[in-house]
């Protein structure tokens, strides 16, 4: 037992409380169910539930070929125990088990118990009546389980767990067990959505990841290769193996349904006919609702597949001749326009791979739809093989090349994709040039060829000017933000460039220190129809400038909240990695550093693998500024140096926030002086643009890092800009100067309550310190106390202005250090004297000593110290759960 105990993962999130409710029944000798259909891991969590107790555990499993055979199960069991004359017939071996269960209670797992024979039921039943074996029962559902057992749910005591779907944390769970390491919540995400949440299932597409070498160690996350599909041995013997012992004709339901994919329900009825039914009664498909009409009850009702199996994963097992076989069954049984554009999408999908001739206007409907919605592979997939000939309507047929070349860009094949436009440029519409140039821009680092491309055309439309003006912003060029919102408007841009046109404008106005005015036009955007008829393209294109308005907000409030609301993030199908250094940023600016630097490494995990928009400096930039809070030096230097090894273009428009946060990254690893040089060029490149927002961070960051202490600059600087954060920052000065204790308050509480703790305790610790050099030592005291309560959610964190103090083993003699690591876990001072056989005044005279050298004043200040030296692994496994890719975590 031993073995089996170190083998099995821990209990999963989504059933810790369930788990604990059991063990107590266990206690109580009740009989515990435990229900979930096939590779949910019932059988994991009921021997999980039986281990650690003192009875001896015997686990016997029904098989449905002996559920006829009277008293099979127990004479299974009779022959695993020590019975001296057990007996061989019925009486005889009941007569033993009640005689050894007298004085020795056992644990019985009874897996797959719903095909129990009736015999041994009543017999297992009767002794976990009278506590004289547990009984933890593994089944389907506990209904189909034979009488006697089923009867013994009516004990007040008993327990049923039922497992559903895994969650994105149990999901989590076990791909660290099955992997021994971090996994990428991308990649979480992904294989839950192949496994349909089914334990099993998530377990082999692990593992056929792997031998595919699709999923592959990146820095310390195991990450996914998003183009990856399961088409290996292991999957499929996983599939054949749960239909084999299904009828003929559930199978092959259930082969169709992964063909055509969530049905609405009429269609399924048209399809599947009388079989429906049954293919419910099977729980191998399942009814879900789309929506409800609360006034009259009335549904919209789907069907797809359940039980934990996936389209995806039931299609790797289909031959190409069943697979053109349901097909032809789909296409008689229902026309191509009672199809959602997404099922329609997936037909056609089919017969190009299967070597089927589309038409080629359905060809053309399907790949603009899935272009829309942003599914890059299947435009991929659907344009494989795009026969020109077939298209008598060539701005059709260039349609069609341009949706391919941008989809292969999108996933990181820049150099195909530009081969594709290349011969279109001479003479294809401005639409080919501007998808051209926003190739060579962003997945070639070449902006001199972008420009050379939108600019060629001979007439120079309007849409290639408006192209042409949002490059130049990316390339960090000025720009007419008027001439942007003009774009914006017209309506013979297409709705996805009017909608970058307005992103940026909105962008470069948080820059210029009007972002009030941007979140007002962003609310007014999401709350029009147009952003509700929008495509997720469209969309997106307003998604790109949320960072820059919640940086520039300071938290933004619940205006910025109720946008994020609107907001279904699911629906955009955001570049994962873009959208997890999105959410690092927000970390990151609420000084959770450590929070941070997960999400950034996730995200350069991500872009280890694929890095359609050159991005990668542009996050490490971030990691960097993440790790140096946290003081892990050698990993900032990682990131710095693949931060200055990135081409310029690397976060285009958004490149001044990465800029701006290489400030500390640079003090801390090249000195004073050229954190200062790096400053006034930061500086000047705002003060030519006119970007009063990003000088008043400037000059903020300078003041917290000690670089300046020039607060009359700041509060000038931050006076000509909106927003809390600026009215905060612009009361520096005068609350310094008087040192009012309600103002350094209010100032404070302003930081904290728009989710900047961090901020909040650098001020008060400022000030803390300004009074105790003015010999106010008393409120000195209550304003250190205040930036401790502060501070207290930024774990491992410290910057110059926080006044934290590391304790650093080589400033230290060997007690000193020793007394400074228990005064951090909070050990009094009469503790840490008998624990090391000191005096208190020793004790004191130590830390005393410490404080000097580690140039802090209290043992508040002191931050705690990690026995293995890696503060960000121990603090990450604690507090840092994975960020689910369904929305940005705001305060």
């Amino acid at each position: 037992m031993a073995g089996l105990r170190s083998a099995l993962p821990t209990v999963l999130p989504s059933l810790q409380s369930s788990f604990r409710e059991a063990r107590s029944a266990t206690a109580q000798g009740a009989a515990i169910f435990v229900v979930g259909q096939q590779g949910t891991g019932r059988t994991t969590l009921a021997r999980q539930i039986l281990l650690g107790t003192e009875e001896k555990l015997y686990w016997l499993t029904a098989a449905k070929a002996l559920e006829l055979v009277p008293f099979a199960l127990l004479t299974t069991l009779c022959a695993q125990l020590p019975l001296k004359n057990a007996g061989s017939t019925p009486g005889e071996m009941i007569s033993s088990l009640v005689q050894y269960t007298t004085n020795e209670k056992l644990c019985i797992l009874l897996d797959q118990a719903e095909f129990a024979d009736e015999q041994s039921a009543a017999v297992l039943a009767h002794l976990s009546v009278t506590r004289s074996i547990q009984l933890v029962m593994a089944t389907t559902a506990v209904h189909e389980l034979p009488q006697p057992l089923r009867g013994l749910r009516s004990d007040s005591h008993s327990k049923r767990i039922g497992l559903s779907a895994l969650t994105f944390e149990d999901t989590e769970a076990i791909l660290k067990h099955v992997l021994g390491g971090q996994v990428n919540s991308a990649t979480v995400e992904m294989l839950l959505e192949f496994s349909g949440g089914n334990a099993l299932h998530l377990r082999e597409l692990t593992l056929d990841a792997r031998t595919a070498r699709a999923l592959t160690l990146k820095g310390c996350y195991w990450t996914l290769d998003r183009q990856w599909n399961p088409q290996g041995s292991r999957i499929t013997d996983l599939i054949s193996s749960r239909l084999k012992d299904q009828p003929e004709e559930i199978r092959e339901a259930v082969e169709l349904l992964s063909v055509t994919g969530r049905l609405p329900y009429p269609l399924a009825q048209r399809l599947f006919g009388d079989l429906l039914s049954n293919l419910l009664d099977s729980r191998l498909a399942k009814l879900i609702v789309l929506s409800l009409d609360e006034a009259t009850g009335e549904r919209d009702l789907a069907v797809e597949l359940s039980a934990g199996l996936s389209a995806q994963s039931v299609l790797s097992t289909l031959s190409p001749t069943k697979l053109r076989g349901y097909l032809q069954r789909a296409d008689s049984a229902f026309p191509r326009e009672v199809l959602t554009s997404q099922a329609r999408a997936r037909f056609t999908t089919h017969r190009v791979q299967l070597g089927i001739e589309v038409p080629a206007s359905e060809l053309f409907e399907d790949v603009v739809g899935s272009a829309d919605a942003r599914r890059f592979a299947q435009v991929v997939a659907l344009t494989d093989s795009v026969r020109h000939e077939s298209f008598t309507d060539k701005r059709m047929l260039e349609k069609l090349l341009v949706l391919r070349a941008d989809a292969l860009y999108e996933l990181a094949k820049s150099e195909a994709a530009l081969a594709v436009l290349k011969p279109l440029l001479r003479t294809g519409s401005a639409e080919v040039r501007g998808v051209a140039a926003r190739i060579a821009f962003s997945g070639l680092a070449r902006p001199d060829l972008a420009l050379e491309i939108i600019e060629s055309g001979p007439q120079d439309p309007v849409e290639s000017r408006a192209f042409g003006l949002i490059l130049r912003a990316r390339a960090q060029q000025i720009v007419d933000s008027s001439k942007l919102r003009e774009y914006a408007r017209d309506e013979r841009i297409s709705p996805e460039l009017r909608t970058a046109c307005l992103a940026h404008a909105i962008i470069e106005d948080c820059y210029a220190g009007r972002p009030v005015d941007a979140l007002e036009e962003v609310l007014d955007v999401v709350a029009d129809g147009f952003w509700k008829s929008a495509t997720p393209a469209v969309q997106s294109e307003i998604v790109f400038a949320l960072p820059a308005l919640m940086s520039a907000l300071g938290g933004g409030g619940e205006a910025l909240a109720s946008i994020l609301g609107d907001i279904d993030f699911t629906t955009l199908a955001l570049n994962p990695s873009n959208y997890l250094t999105g959410i690092g940023i927000e970390f990151l600016e609420q000084g959770l550093a450590v929070e941070a630097l997960g999400s950034f490494e996730q995200a350069l995990a991500l872009i280890s693998v694929s890095d359609p928009y050159l991005v990668a400096g542009f996050t490490s930039s971030f990691a960097a500024a993440a790790a140096v809070m946290i003081g892990d030096i050698p990993r900032a230097r990682l990131h710095y140096d693949m931060a200055r090894s990135a081409p310029d273009v690397a976060g285009q428009i958004m490149r001044p926030l990465a800029q701006r946060y290489l400030l500390p990254v640079i003090l801390e690893l090249e000195g004073r002086q050229a954190a200062l040089e790096h400053l006034q060029r930061c500086l000047a490149h705002a003060d030519k643009f006119g970007r009063k927002l990003l000088r008043m961070r400037l000059l903020h960051d300078a003041w917290r890092l000690e670089l300046s202490e020039d607060e009359a600059q700041l509060q000038a600087a931050a006076e000509q800009v909106q927003g809390p954060l600026a009215r905060a920052i612009a009361g520096y000065a005068g609350v310094l100067d008087s040192l009012s204790e309600e103002g350094i308050e209010r100032l404070c509480e302003v930081h904290a309550s728009a989710g900047r703790p961090l901020y909040a305790a650098e001020f008060a610790h400022r000030a803390s310190s300004r009074a105790r050099n003015l010999g106010r030592r008393a409120l000195a005291t209550r304003l250190l106390g205040l930036c401790v309560e502060l501070a207290a959610p930024l774990a491992a964190v410290n910057t110059p202005s926080l006044g934290r103090g590391r304790i650093v083993r080589s400033l230290l003699t060997e007690r000193e250090y020793a007394v400074c690591v228990m005064a951090a876990r909070g050990s009094s001072n009469q503790e840490i004297a008998e624990e090391l056989f000191l005096s208190p005044r020793t004790v004191e005279g130590h830390l005393q000593r410490s404080y000097a050298k580690l140039g802090i004043t209290d043992r508040r200040q002191l931050l705690p110290v990690s026995d293995s030296g890696a503060v960000f692994d121990e603090i990450l496994d604690e507090d840092f759960k994975t960020i689910p890719v369904s929305g940005p975590k705001t305060t």
